[in-house]
This record gives structure tokens, sequence and C-alpha cells, in this order.
């Protein structure tokens, strides 16, 4: 009897090849390194870090007058940190950045009693000046008002507080460092991986066999899939746990978070077929990957916000694919906005990594 010969169910070679893909990324050093290590030390840094600010940092020369409500005033704001040294002492300080103004109270008549307030602040740091000058503006008001003995101003400001919430670094730096992890798996992962793949000719072989070339492609975007899965519920759970990282609906934003995570790695991995089809050594690629991801890494707003960069490097910074992907779920976590708030910028992602998936079909090669 003549036996037949059927080809391989496709599905399951996907699922075969999808296991032995991931089972690969777990022994790679670089996936351990890039994807989990990395991110929770920065998390875990950033998280102890904080968002307090360091009081002002105000000296008194020791020659001053210090029998003076100025200085009494001055003294009892909690923002205020004061310091009692030789003027030349604080001069050097402010120079070196250290000391941000000197305040000095000297009293110009007796009777009835009259000062002046001197202050000297760092040419430096305007922003600092400012605020440490409206602040000696407001304390001389008062006290002005007080030995005038006028109880009831004709102007007054009236203060209200609103309910909300104290954005901290961790609720800037979590968010990034998932963007991270989902880059450094799709690019470095998946280029060092085919690479090797390719010299031990296992994907000559694989493309040998009746499995079709896009089921080991899926299988390659399959196993970084579950890996990034794993990443963000991972980075998520340590924010959450360690550090309060803030979700604004809850599991639904947990939920929305993998989502964006999902297709953010599926676009990324467009950037990782495309570099493995252009180098075929890893010599070759390590250049290449970190010309691809060191300007995301510092320009995409992983460590710091993008309104921080010169005004000439913003509008390059607001294209790149990693900015995208951070504002979008910086969108529905620091904002607490809706999902669908993302939509623009996942867009936007979606077309870098169209692009690459074009490039990646010209370029690519099985050997």
């Amino acid at each position: 009897m003549k036996k037949i010969y059927r080809k391989p169910h496709q599905i399951r070679a996907f699922f075969v090849m999808t296991k032995y893909f991931f089972l690969a990324q777990t022994r790679n050093p670089a996936t351990f390194a890039f994807g989990f290590l990395f991110p929770v030390v920065f998390i875990s840094i950033f998280g102890l870090i904080g968002n307090s600010q360091p009081p002002l940092a105000i000296g008194f020369p020791a020659n001053s007058n210090f029998n003076n409500p100025i200085f009494q005033a001055i003294r009892q704001q909690p923002s205020i940190k004061t310091q009692i040294a030789p003027e030349s002492q604080l001069e050097n300080d402010i120079k070196k950045g250290t000391l941000s103004a000197i305040i000095s109270v000297k009293q110009t008549r007796q009777a009835p009693p009259h000062f002046q307030v001197n202050v000297i602040t760092s040419s430096a740091n305007t922003q600092i000046a400012a605020i440490i000058t409206t602040i000696t503006n407001s304390i001389v008001a008062q006290e002005n008002l007080r030995i005038a003995g006028i109880t009831n101003p004709a102007i007054t400001v009236h203060k209200q507080q609103l309910a909300g919430r104290q954005i901290r670094y961790i609720d800037f730096a979590l968010p990034g460092q998932i963007g991270f992890a989902l880059l450094s798996t799709a690019i470095f992962g998946t280029v060092f991986g085919l690479i090797y793949l390719k010299k031990a000719l296992i994907l000559k072989r694989m493309f040998a066999t009746p499995t079709r070339a896009i089921t080991i492609l899926l299988a390659q975007g399959g196993s970084r899939l579950i890996m990034a899965i794993l990443q963000t519920f991972i980075i998520l759970i340590l924010g959450i746990v360690a550090f309060k990282f803030y979700l604004p609906h809850g599991w639904i934003t947990f939920v929305e978070l993998v989502i964006l995570s999902m297709i953010a790695l599926i676009a990324f991995l467009g950037f990782g077929f495309f570099m493995a089809g252009l180098v075929n050594d890893e010599n070759a690629a390590g250049p290449m990957v970190n010309l691809i991801t060191l300007p995301q890494f510092l320009l995409s707003g992983t460590f710091f916000p993008i309104t921080d960069l010169p005004t000439w490097l913003q509008p390059i910074a607001n294209v790149l694919p990693l900015s995208f992907f951070n504002e979008a779920i910086r969108k529905i976590t620091t904002e607490g906005g809706s999902f669908t708030q993302t939509f623009p910028l996942m867009l936007g992602l979606i077309i870098w990594g169209a692009a690459m998936y074009i490039l990646a079909a010209k370029t690519f090669k099985w050997e």
C-alpha cells in the first residue's frame, strides 16, 4: 500500500519553535541583562530617589545682625535650610553651586527700628534666585505690615487647595523602563539570536524542512511576545508592590499597559528583523544595534522628559519609535487618560514598524 505523505501542520510547528526560541532566550545572558536586570535595577534606584525636593540653602554672614524679625522669619520657613559662616566662605559656596543665596540684615535706624535686607544670588540659576527673592519680599512685606500695626490690609490673598496627587519620579521612570526592556528584547535578542541561528546553520536547516518561512519568523515573534509580557508584568508588579506605582483605573490600566506593550513589541521586532538581514556577524551587528537603540534610550523620554532637551532637538526626539510608546503609556498612567487617547501615538509607532517590516522583507537572508 502506497504511503501517503502529509505536510506538517504549520500551527503545531509554530508552537514547537516558539517554545524552542523562548527557551533559547531564557538562556541568553543579554536577554536577562537588558530585558530584566537593567530595568529592575533602574526602577529600584529611581524608586528610592523619590520625589523630595532639597531645601533651599541660604547662608548668613557671621558678622550679620541676628536680633531682627527678618532673620527669625526666614529660619522658620520649612523649605529653607540656613547656615552661618564667614562671608568669603559663603561666596565660594555660591560659586560652587552648593549655596542658593546669601542674605544679610543690617539695622539702619534705632528708633523706630529700620532694617536693610541684602540678597546675593547666583547668576547661574535664575529660577532659584527668583524663588528666594519672592520669599524674601513676602517676609519683608509681612514684617512691614506688622511693624506698621496694619492688621486688616486693603488687599489680601485667599488660598484654596484642591485634592490631587503628587507626580513622583517613579511615575515617570517606570513607563520608560518598560519601553527600555521591550526595545532591548526586540532588537538585541532578535539580531544576535538570528545571527547565531544563521552561523550555526540552524536557520538554514529549518528552512529546508517543509515548515514555511513565515512560520519560523512568526515563532520568533511569538517567543519574544511571551518574553515581553513577562517583562511588563515583572516591571509593573515591582513598581506597584515596592514603590506604590499609581494605576489610575486599577486593573483596567494594567491590562491596557500589557496590550500597548504587545503592540510595541511587534512594531519593534521590525527593527530587529531588518538589522538581522543586513549583517551576518556579531562584530558588525554591535555598532549597528547601538546606533539604533542608544539614541532612543537617551532621547525618547526614557530617563528624563523630552522637553528638557534643546529646542532644536525636540522635534526629532518626538518622532522616534520609542517616544511614541513612552508617551502613549504615560498618557494612561501619569495623565490618567483613556485608552483611545493613545491611538494617534500608537499609529505613529505602527507606521514605523510597518516601514521596518517592508525593509526587512527586502534584506532578510536565511544564511
